[in-house]
């Protein structure tokens, strides 16, 4: 009797050491691992939304996200120029980085992400707004909400929300990129574009004789965080520390010259007693 309960007593040790063993395996397999092994970082990004991420002149991959992913990958493998980026379209960044594609990307936050990729704390704030030209009578949403309105729209879940709840006897056109959208507003097959207040007031600045951004927000202000694997803590903690000292602790001084390069002014202060 004593020796089957010492045989049944080691019987269910193995198996708990057995049951164990992938998630022990799991916790060192992490990608922070993983990358400071390989020496370089994957970073999934879109390449056609300035000024979050785009190519320049000479074909090269610039914006502000861009600028941010280097800094990482300073920070992590002591290198900005140890990252290559791996270019998708809009919803392809989500399998991009469960598939293990990708090891992270940058993203605006919404709920309904969070069920497929993992967010760190946010980077900078967002918002949806409206771009039309610079002649246009359109001054208002109430302008933009009649039946003679066509309105470009990105290929995304919350455009169409929101194309349904702020104007919704407009007519709505659909493209997979932004500049799709502003080759539509510029040769007039639609007489406005919603879009990300940050890149509205790219194209504005950037075009100031064709088209100009309305004073309005479509709903609430929204962030930009780091999105990466649901299953890895480690790297996710990794980066949720970088949003945080980039943002108010010892890499503010970076964050300060990324964001006036692309927004032409300064960033939030680190802390809001010291905003003038």
């Amino acid at each position: 009797m004593k020796h089957n309960k010492i045989r049944n007593w080691f019987a269910g040790f193995l198996a708990a050491v057995s049951m164990a063993v992938p998630f022990l395996a799991q916790a060192e397999s992490s990608l922070l691992d993983q990358i400071k092994e390989r020496g370089v970082l994957k970073v999934v990004t879109l390449s056609t939304i300035p000024p979050f991420a785009f190519k320049d002149e000479k074909g090269e991959l610039v914006g502000l996200d861009i600028d941010f992913a280097r800094l990482i990958a300073r920070e992590l493998l002591g290198d900005p120029s140890k990252v290559e980026f791996v270019s998708v379209s809009g919803e392809g960044r989500w399998p991009a980085i469960t598939s293990g594609s990708g090891d992270m990307g940058i993203a605006t936050i919404y709920m309904s992400r969070a069920n497929n990729v993992a967010f760190s704390r946010p980077l900078y704030d967002t918002g949806i707004t409206l771009l039309v030209g610079k002649d246009s009578p359109i001054q208002s949403i109430e302008d933009v909400n009649k039946s003679g309105v066509s309105v470009a729209n990105l290929n995304n879940p919350q455009m169409t929300a929101r194309a349904k709840e702020y104007f919704p006897s407009a007519t709505v056109q659909t493209f997979d990129q932004p500049s799709a959208e502003f080759l539509a507003l510029r040769s007039k097959r639609v007489q406005a574009m919603q879009i990300d207040s940050p890149i509205a007031d790219y194209f504005a600045a950037q075009n100031a004789n064709e088209v100009r951004a309305l004073n309005v927000t479509l709903g609430d202000i929204l962030h930009n965080g780091i999105y990466s694997r649901l299953d890895d803590p480690k790297w996710q903690h990794w980066l949720d520390t970088f949003s945080q000292e980039i943002t108010i602790g010892s890499l503010y001084p970076e964050y300060k010259k990324i964001y006036a390069k692309w927004f032409n002014k300064a960033p939030p202060a680190q802390r809001w007693y010291l905003q003038k």
